[in-house]
């Protein structure tokens, strides 16, 4: 997403601006990388299995055989998004404890439900006019005009994102993706996972514990005792 690519290209100066550290990456990475990968394959199989439709997602028939199977980019789209979630929300359980990772979890769910919901992203034709776009063609075939029988259009692209080079709309799950985004690599570029170890004193330079020593004459006594 292109909101997500500018709010990471200002989180990093901005961290590196006020004492973050590149080499923080590698000291705090993210578990489950692996997962991460496999959502991006889904996604990418999703994104080519539209390829041949129109841009406003026109049904085609698929010859199968025995019988005709109507599909549309919309729904090709969507079977790659949901096999997307699956694996991203296996990768955000087992880092739910980083900061950001909450606001990254609530983004893409929301996305992934209305697009589950109406089997492609809504989009509102009056953010498409804010951001200097036809109001009348869907941005693309994994992308549909809103409607009257739009299930829960506010998730949809609904906010106006205008560039000088270029506009789109966005979603109010595009926000707490980025918003999430941002933060964990701010948090994660400033964070001194070492320093406390570091700083804290071993059991060599630890101060040992004095104890009074006993007065001569007390000492004298004791030995006279004895």
């Amino acid at each position: 997403m292109l909101l997500v690519l500018l709010v990471i290209l200002l989180a990093i100066p901005l961290a590196l601006l006020t004492g973050g550290r590149l080499q923080n990456l590698a000291s705090n990475p993210l578990t489950g990388l692996g997962w991460l990968a496999a959502a991006a394959i889904c996604q990418l199989l999703g994104a080519l299995g539209t390829a041949g439709f129109s841009d406003a997602g026109t049904p085609t028939t698929a010859g199968l055989p025995g019988a005709g199977t109507l599909i549309t980019a919309g729904t090709v789209y969507a079977a790659g998004l949901i096999a997307s979630a699956v694996c991203i929300a296996i990768f955000l359980r087992q880092n739910l404890t980083r900061p950001g990772v909450p606001l990254l979890a609530l983004g893409f769910f929301a996305n992934a439900l209305v697009v589950s919901l109406n089997g492609a992203m809504p989009v509102a034709p009056s953010a498409l006019t804010a951001a200097g776009l036809s109001p009348t063609v869907a941005p693309g075939p994994r992308h549909e005009l809103e409607t009257p029988t739009t299930l829960l259009p506010w998730l949809g692209d609904t906010l106006p994102l205008a560039l000088p080079t270029t506009g789109q709309a966005i979603s109010l799950g595009d926000l707490l993706t980025a918003a999430g985004a941002a933060l964990l690599l701010h948090t994660t570029l400033k964070s001194h996972p070492n320093v406390a170890a570091d700083e804290a004193p071993s059991d060599q330079t630890r101060p040992q514990a004095e104890f009074p020593k006993a007065s001569e004459p007390e000492a004298t006594r004791n030995h006279s005792a004895q």
